[in-house]
């Protein structure tokens, strides 16, 4: 793309805004994780400020480094240009991350680190919690302008300092790795633009070609060729990119081929699995629509289809705690944690059930007495009601007979709060535990049992007039997450059900929390009207409370508003009683009604997963796998960089008369000319003219007759004069470039006048 004649500044401007380019485009596939908006500009804006500081730097030390005659690129492998845009990069992300408002601010101190610190712990709280692609929020951008920054650092070291433009793909893989890990692929146009940024890139020299000492330009019809060869260059380059894109494109076709690198790291298929780790904190995005499940029943349906259920709450996050395994059972066992009087249950419900895309090593079944016959090695744990064993398979097929229970209000009201152990009662001691319960109190304490406080608190949660259904949660400031909310009013199931579990722990009633999906929709009926097909998406993963009561066991309550769950269960909306005269009613759904909300799940194929937990652990979360992969790929770039910025520091010492004289004479050898030993510096231009005459034919040009005589001067002088004599030597490197120039042009001269006789 640059001609071989262009100047040191053309080079180093070229290389600056190649990089640039690759960086740029690399940061535009992050957009597949974080929504593009407002940061996007500020990264782009914020390259081109260290792009420009780094290469003035740059090209201000060459000048000095060839005014004072040292040779070369002495200058650029120095490291204050990364220096001065590590500097300026600083201040950049300081001034506009570091603000308290969204507006930069010129002047920066030690507030402005306490704040960015601050939110790249958000930033950090954000990636663990959710889905991608997630919003642009400021802690976000702060962690993508930032990174690329650093990676532009990275690669404008690698080109301009160390001029090891090969090198620079590997600091840009820190911008890919995310896309490709966890969406498996990046924009088509941003590859195109890399690899041809790249590939011009290596026809960049990072030194010029030889040039004579008046700065002399070639010939016109050089200059011309030259100029067409940089058009060529620039156009394969533009065109192997766009074929390596279309290749890519066509190759997703092929069975078994498409999505394969990043399924080496996620799970392949159109794969759901709910997290075992719900965050109370976690704002969400959209949704698979996966089909989940398909189960044909009778038409009044079955209710929720429960996966699994916690009691762990830390305050923040529910956890599971350790794997449990089931005990063996048959088609004939009733699947109930208590001993039930089976007259006392309703005719069983026969569901047949076909698996979708659900991967998950717990079965989902309603939460009612059941049966279950299902193929492959599956037990059942009575502790936590959950059929767990196999892992769950695309068309596998299971049968349900459920057996609901009779939940009448008076029953469950005589009934009363069941014995349970602490772990159901236990509410996490925060700072506004106490202003909860006082809460839970005021809204509830005033029903005579249990029962009619449970239906007291789900009511008042569920009025649309108090609280907000949203999947977007407002940003809290009191550490506790429950009091949160209750102050804000905003969140999803999650939020709803965990502030129902707690309260009513607050009041004594042993309560947790269940996950699984809603029953979902009806896609086809019998012609008798008996019989229905349900389908079960992704969309439809839920959370809600169960509430312990004596003699009945759990029992399901549903605080999520109507909008989103349509009407609660019938056994918490009594018709007489305390509790009796506020029926829940849907409200009218809106135009735009918010996305069905998400609990951790995995959708491989359009929204792979940011990460899942295998098993509720109970202890500190670690990084994200794809965290360690990126910090991986900058640590090794970083060593690279630091290692040959070391070596080249060694290798980039001005050439001193000697070095330039070992130069003069290895080109001498490679044209078959060498000097008798007893030839002094003084004697030695006279003798390699008359022997480069006798092998080539032809005198050598003046130019390298000038340059044999002003190194062999200067050899000259370093050996024999006194050090107060010494003069400031010419540019030697430079001048031993045109010798080895003029010699290898004497002997091709040499050789094709000898081809053409």
């Amino acid at each position: 793309m640059i001609p071989p004649y262009a100047g040191p500044v053309a080079r180093l401007v070229a290389t600056g805004a190649l990089v640039a380019l690759a960086v740029a485009a690399s940061m535009t596939a992050l957009t597949q994780l974080v929504l593009p908006g407002p940061w996007v500009r500020t990264g782009v804006l914020g390259i081109v400020l260290v792009t420009v500081t780094t290469t003035t730097t740059r090209g201000l030390l060459e000048a000095r480094a060839r005014r004072r005659g040292v040779a070369g690129d002495a200058g650029s492998g120095s490291a204050l240009p990364t220096l001065a845009g590590a500097l300026v990069a600083t201040w950049f992300v300081l001034s506009r991350y570091g603000a308290p408002t969204s507006a930069a601010d010129l002047i920066v101190g030690p507030e402005h680190v306490s704040r960015v610190v601050a939110r790249l712990g958000e930033a950090g709280e954000i990636i663990r919690s959710e889905v991608a692609p997630v919003p642009g929020t400021l802690p976000m951008a702060l962690l993508t302008v930032g990174g690329t920054l650093a990676v532009l650092l990275l690669a404008d070291a690698l080109a301009g300092g160390l001029h090891w433009h090969a090198g620079v793909g590997l600091p840009l893989l820190a911008l890919w790795a995310p896309p490709l890990v966890l969406v498996g692929s990046v924009p088509r146009l941003v590859f195109v633009v890399v690899v041809a940024a790249l590939l011009l890139l290596l026809t960049v020299s990072p030194r010029g070609g030889p040039r004579t000492r008046q700065r002399e330009q070639p010939p016109r019809s050089v200059r011309r060729a030259e100029g067409l060869r940089a058009v060529v260059t620039t156009a394969v380059a533009v065109v192997v990119a766009a074929g390596a894109g279309l290749v890519a494109t066509a190759s997703e076709s092929l069975p078994g081929y498409a999505g394969a690198w990043y399924q080496t790291f996620t799970t392949s298929g159109d794969a759901i699995q709910l997290a075992e780790d719900l965050d109370v904190l976690g704002s969400l995005t959209e949704r698979s629509s996966e089909v989940v499940l398909t189960y044909t029943g009778p038409t009044e349906g079955v209710g929720p289809w429960r996966t699994y259920t916690t009691s762990a709450f830390d305050g923040r996050r529910w956890q599971r705690g350790d794997e449990r395994s089931g005990e063996p059972f048959g088609p004939d066992d009733l699947l109930w944690p208590e001993d039930v009087d089976r007259d006392a249950l309703a005719d069983a419900r026969a569901v047949a059930v076909t698996v979708g895309s659900l991967r998950d090593d717990q079965l989902p079944v309603p939460g009612e007495p059941r049966r279950v016959t299902v193929g492959g090695t599956w037990g059942y744990d009575a502790v936590r009601d959950e059929v767990v064993g196999d892992r769950t398979d695309e068309g596998e097929t299971f049968d349900v007979a459920v057996r609901p229970r009779d939940l009448d209000p008076e029953r469950l009201r005589a009934a009363g709060p069941g014995t349970a152990v602490d772990a159901y009662l236990q509410v996490p001691e925060t700072d506004r535990a106490a202003d909860v319960a006082a809460l839970a109190e005021e809204v509830a304490g005033d029903g005579p049992t249990a029962y009619d406080q449970a239906v007291a608190l789900q009511r008042w949660l569920r009025d649309p007039s108090s609280f907000t259904y949203s999947t977007e949660l407002p940003r809290g400031g009191t550490g506790d997450p429950v009091w949160d909310f209750l102050q804000h009013r905003t969140g999803y199931c999650v939020q709803f059900a965990t502030t129902m579990t707690m309260m009513a722990r607050t009041l004594d009633i042993p309560a947790r929390l269940a996950v699984g999906f809603l029953p979902g929709e009806v896609v086809s009926e019998s012609d008798s009207g008996e019989q229905a097909t349900w389908q079960v998406t992704g969309q439809d993963s839920h959370a809600w409370p169960e509430l312990y009561f004596d003699g009945v066991g759990w029992v399901r309550f549903e605080p999520t508003p109507a909008v989103q769950t349509g009407a609660p269960p019938t056994h918490t909306t009594p018709r007489d009683g305390p509790a009796a005269g506020q029926q829940d009613q849907a409200p009218e759904v809106p135009e735009q009604v918010p996305p069905q909300e998400r609990l951790g799940q995995d959708e491989v194929v359009s929204q792979p997963p940011v990460a899942v937990p295998a098993g509720g652990g109970g202890g500190p979360e670690g990084p994200e796998p794809w965290v360690w992969v990126v910090g991986g790929i900058v640590v090794v770039a970083a060593g690279v960089a630091g290692g040959f910025l070391l070596r080249r520091r060694r290798e980039d010492r001005p050439v001193d008369a000697e070095r330039a004289w070992e130069q003069v004479l290895a080109a001498l050898a490679k044209n078959g000319v060498s000097l008798p030993p007893p030839t002094t510096p003084r004697q030695a231009p006279e003798a390699i003219v008359t022997a480069v005459t006798r092998a080539h034919g032809q005198r050598p040009s003046p130019e390298v007759r000038d340059g044999l005589q002003r190194i062999a001067d200067a050899v000259e002088r370093s050996r024999y004069a006194a050090p107060v004599e010494e003069a400031q030597d010419d540019d030697l490197a430079e001048l031993a470039e045109t010798v080895a120039s003029g010699l290898a042009q004497g002997r091709r001269a040499r050789r094709t006048a000898s081809s053409g006789r």
